[in-house]
């Protein structure tokens, strides 16, 4: 055959082939960019809504309370789908459209978590149907479920049956029975608390720190104008000093209220701190005198039946770590508190096992109320998004089913809110120097402090808070705390130096803490440990116990 025909067969077989190849890649790199684009959309709605979420709470003095906090979420899953909606318009999805493929939205926050998604309304047998019901039976609702805690139930012998319930850091609860007796109890977990002197003259240590009352702690506030008052929060609640009149007050939505019944010396001088880790003493010294606390083992953990988990066979959602208290003597040199002690990893199991599990069941059910015809699975998180979702108040969001070409889009996202008034993670405190404030781990934090003057402060209390004036119920703009950010460790935190090392914060201010108590390393440490505890003290927790509330605001 001449060389012509060959080179017409060629043309006829191969020319097609590259057409089809050349169609297919540009319809790969199509589905590629718009994943790419899909994922950008998806995040960036999951940021607005946490976003939202941060300033609802931050602008609210009852966002620590569960209605307050289920409706700044509702609110926030709201700004979630018309912020979706908005990055989606262009491409014929309306916010009704995109809802069907949205099998679940997730907000874990300090001690559990909620989950938005459908489900069909259910009357109960005894329940009378009306025609005129908002919701009617069988119909598909969206909202949120019931609050889920991050538990985990243990059977160590045939008289001990009880619940603890972990969180974002080591506050614990335990609920049920030890022993035959019941017990519900509640503290922070710190095995570094240490503490001498004699009954009612105790000095309380932290890593070697003496931790000591505080004064001069203000903040300002809007009531009827912004003026600066010495200021202590205790059980979620701001109280201020009004010097003026020696009497002391608190703002609620706006609205200001005298109390009568708080002293004003109460609020002048700050103790939360030495209350903390004073608990948090009493609390590591009574489970190692409990002997069922104290040798708690990760195998002693049970399913909802009462089954422990090592006698079912199957898979064990948790790793054995052992001993689950085990770091709370400090024998080995590890902290309780430490990332790599067996109650961290035992929690984080507890967790991610809680979230993980419910997650699945709701996106499961999920496709017996979509109209779609999408088969919604729960995805598999990587581990770097576990850890981020175990660190910090965080919301996921899901989007499946959208046909994106080549194949069918299954996306989700993840956004941490690390500034909010339900946890104070080691990451939260600043240290303020009356100008500026700045990261613990800035490295020319040193040339730059007056540990005089210097103070530990609380993150939030740096973001922008609102009021409404009285006459036209305006808005107005106010700072609690009215310093700059330190451009070096907090305007450009990716750039700026610090002088931690890779090490994280509780290990980096620990080594300070072991330079003497004449360094300036040690004051560092000081400020940052009175503030830790001040702030974790001065949260809102239902466990907290009324009558040491009272004390605190009553007593002479």
């Amino acid at each position: 055959m001449k060389i012509q025909g060959l080179a017409i067969i060629a043309i006829i077989i191969i020319l097609p082939m590259s057409i089809i190849l050349n169609s297919y890649s540009a319809n790969q790199m199509k589905t590629l960019d718009l994943q790419v684009q899909y994922d950008s959309k998806l995040k960036s709605a999951t940021y607005d809504a946490i976003k939202a979420f941060q300033l609802n709470m931050s602008n609210s003095s009852t966002s620590d309370l569960a209605d307050s906090k289920m409706r700044d979420i509702k609110a926030s899953v709201n700004t979630f789908y018309n912020s979706l909606s908005n990055h989606f318009n262009m491409y014929g999805y309306g916010k009704e459209v995109l809802q069907n493929y949205v099998p679940a939205v997730v907000y874990t926050l300090y001690d559990g978590y909620y989950i938005y998604s459908a489900y069909k309304n259910k009357l109960d047998d005894n329940d009378t149907f009306n025609e005129n019901a908002t919701y009617k039976d069988g119909e598909t609702i969206y909202g949120l479920k019931p609050y889920i805690y991050y538990s985990c139930r243990y059977k160590p012998n045939e008289y001990s049956d009880f619940t603890i319930t972990y969180s974002l850091d080591s506050y614990i609860t335990i609920q049920g029975t030890i022993d035959g007796e019941p017990i519900n109890r509640s503290g922070y977990l710190l095995s570094g608390v240490t503490r001498s002197g004699t009954p009612g003259n105790y000095i309380y240590y932290y890593n070697g720190v003496e931790i000591t009352e505080e004064t001069n702690l203000e903040q300002n506030v809007y009531v009827g104008n912004i003026r600066s008052y010495p200021c202590r929060k205790i059980n979620g609640v701001k109280y201020y000093a009004d010097q003026s009149s020696n009497s002391v007050f608190a703002v609620i939505n706006d609205v200001k209220y005298n109390q009568s019944d708080v002293k004003y010396s109460n609020i002048t001088t700050n103790d939360n701190a030495v209350r903390f880790y004073e608990n948090a003493y009493n609390f590591k010294e009574f489970i190692k005198k409990t002997s069922v606390l104290k040798d708690l083992n990760v195998t002693d953990a049970v399913d909802s039946k009462g089954k422990k988990y090592t006698e079912l066979g199957g898979d064990n959602p948790y790793f054995n770590y052992g001993n689950i208290f085990e770091e709370l003597n400090n024998t080995n040199g590890t902290l309780i508190e430490d990332a790599n002690s067996n109650f961290n990893g035992h929690r984080l199991q507890v967790i991610k096992n809680s979230v993980e599990s419910n997650l699945m069941v709701a996106i499961a059910n999920y496709n017996g109320v979509s109209t779609s015809e999408v088969n919604f699975q729960m995805p598999k998180l990587e581990d770097i998004e576990w850890e981020q979702i175990t660190q910090n108040v965080s919301m996921v969001t899901f989007l499946q089913g959208l046909n994106i070409g080549g194949k069918i889009y299954n996306g989700h996202a993840l956004v941490s809110n690390n500034i909010n008034e339900d946890f104070v993670s080691e990451d939260s405190i600043y240290i303020s120097d009356g100008s500026e404030y700045h990261r613990v781990t800035e490295e020319s934090l040193f040339n730059k402090l007056d540990f005089n003057s210097a103070k530990g402060m609380f993150n939030v209390d740096f973001e922008r808070r609102t009021g409404k004036t009285d006459d036209n119920n305006q808005t107005i703009y106010y700072y609690p705390k009215g310093e700059l950010a330190s451009y070096t460790s907090i305007v450009d935190i990716n750039n700026g130096k610090n002088s931690s090392e890779g090490k994280s914060i509780n290990e980096y201010v620990k080594n300070l803490a072991e330079k003497g108590k004449t360094t300036n390393e040690y004051k560092l440490a000081q400020l940052y440990y009175n503030a830790l505890g001040r702030e974790r003290y001065g949260m809102y927790r239902v466990t907290n116990k009324l009558e040491e509330i009272q004390e605190i605001l009553q007593s002479e």
